[in-house]
């Protein structure tokens, strides 16, 4: 019974370390692409202030973080950050679409279309083409022969795209089709497999027997699982996450390569590749990730203004959080976010303002600001500190601390039960063997915490 239960905790922690890798690198792949992208709004997305301070709101119900006070640039094309948030508000959107069309006694299929590509082909050409055959395949009389034929009450595409070093690039579109009853899919696939043929052909495309797939809806799509569209308390990549989160994967394998993966092998040293991610950056730019079907979002969703990018990802408040659920846990001010940029530490600030403990952000704040430590560093032992040390820390939530107003005092007392640690800690490494302390700041915020409980002679 013990065995299980360290079995549960390990798989817990592994997992809860493998979402805070993914979500530090996102911003690890955000400079990447303010480098790159220099004259684009991204550039200034979570960096620039938008008001005295940098807030760090917690939310205890989700156990979430996130600054307020800062620009975003909306972008699900160009941006990690703001992709990862924009894209989870449209997939919720989309489970909602198809829970309510199989409701109704609906179905839905999963529709791919896709063309021939070369190394040598142009993106801009080829996406227009590629638009343009999409475009005039849905229009006309037969289009809607088709359409009250089988009962289509409309659709849902997404733009998606990847590149290879031996055929460039590879755009194709998903597609959610809506029916209002059971079909015969074989029939349907075989008249819109024909037109999308021919609509392809007059725009001096050309493809093979993949051309155009056709599969029933299924919200366990194992075959586009990945890594980076991930959110937690997922544990499989559905339809509506496939549809939602395309561009941010990192490819089926290392052939293919997503925008974002592009992104990542660029943070890896491969400058050959800036070209290719500029290029697609400036062929997607404004373009929307979804588009449905005029009449779609008020049939499903009883919405038919669609909520923009930018507004979602400026939104302070997720899913069915309320402002009552944010706890303030920092106040930042301008100088010190700067030295926060000049340290690169937003994300792993984020990570330890995921604990709920502002002791432990402001003597993570204090680290990078006057001490000068390493954000990583700092990460990974704060996060040992209230893992490992639950009853010194006890993870509490604290009322809100402006960490502007740290005053001398609290350094002064904070260098002294330092000092008393560190020789606590020296004779327990000689006892122990072990390896050196903590960076010395954590160890701080650790002591500051003792100190109500404690007197040090």
């Amino acid at each position: 019974m013990v065995r299980v239960e360290q079995q549960k905790c390990a798989h817990k922690s592994s997992t809860t370390q493998d979402y805070s890798k993914t979500r530090l690198n996102r911003w690890r792949l955000l400079k990447e692409a303010q480098a790159l992208l220099p004259d684009e709004r991204v550039a200034f997305c979570k960096r620039r202030l938008q008001a005295p301070t940098v807030d760090i709101l917690y939310s205890e119900k989700q156990q979430t973080a996130h600054y307020k006070g800062l620009m975003s640039c909306g972008s699900v094309w160009h941006c990690p950050i703001c992709a990862a948030k924009i894209s989870e508000h449209r997939r919720t959107e989309l489970e909602l679409a198809i829970a309510r069309c199989k409701a109704a006694g609906g179905i839905v299929c999963f529709v791919t279309y896709t063309i021939a590509h070369t190394r040598q082909d142009n993106l801009a050409t080829l996406l227009h083409s590629f638009l343009t055959a999409r475009k005039k395949s849905r229009q006309g009389r037969k289009a809607q022969q088709i359409r009250r034929q089988f009962g289509i009450l409309g659709t849902v595409s997404v733009r998606e795209i990847t590149w290879s070093e031996q055929n460039g690039w590879h755009p194709h579109c998903h597609e959610l089709v809506f029916f209002e009853r059971e079909i015969d899919a074989e029939a349907y696939a075989n008249i819109a497999r024909e037109r999308w043929y021919n609509s392809a052909e007059n725009e001096g495309l050309s493809m093979n027997e993949h051309g155009f797939q056709l599969d029933t809806a299924n919200e366990a799509i194992a075959s586009y699982i990945a890594k980076f569209g991930r959110e937690p308390q997922k544990d499989y990549w559905g339809l509506a996450s496939e549809m939602t989160k395309s561009h941010m994967k990192q490819g089926h394998n290392q052939e293919h390569l997503t925008p974002f993966a592009i992104l990542a092998r660029i943070a890896q040293g491969n400058d050959e590749l800036k070209p290719i991610f500029q290029e697609y950056a400036q062929w997607f730019k404004g373009k929307h990730q979804l588009v449905w079907s005029a009449g779609l979002r008020t049939l499903l969703l009883e919405q038919s203004i669609e909520q923009a990018d930018i507004d979602i990802a400026q939104e302070d408040i997720a899913g069915e959080e309320t402002q009552d659920d944010l706890i303030l846990l920092a106040k930042i001010t301008r100088e010190q976010w700067m030295s926060i940029l000049r340290a690169e530490a937003q994300g792993h600030l984020l990570e330890i303002a995921r604990l709920g403990n502002h002791q432990l952000v402001t003597s993570f704040i204090e680290g990078i600001c006057v001490y000068n430590y390493s954000a990583y560093s700092l990460l990974v032992f704060s996060t040992k500190i209230v893992t490992t040390n639950d009853k010194i820390i006890d993870n509490p939530i604290h009322k809100p601390i402006n960490i502007s107003n740290t005053n001398e005092q609290y350094r002064d007392v904070s260098t002294n039960i330092h000092n008393i640690l560190l020789s606590r800690i020296n004779i327990a490494k000689q006892k122990a063997g072990n390896t050196p302390p903590p960076p010395l700041s954590l160890h701080r915020g650790k002591a500051l915490h003792v100190l109500k409980n404690q007197t040090f002679s």
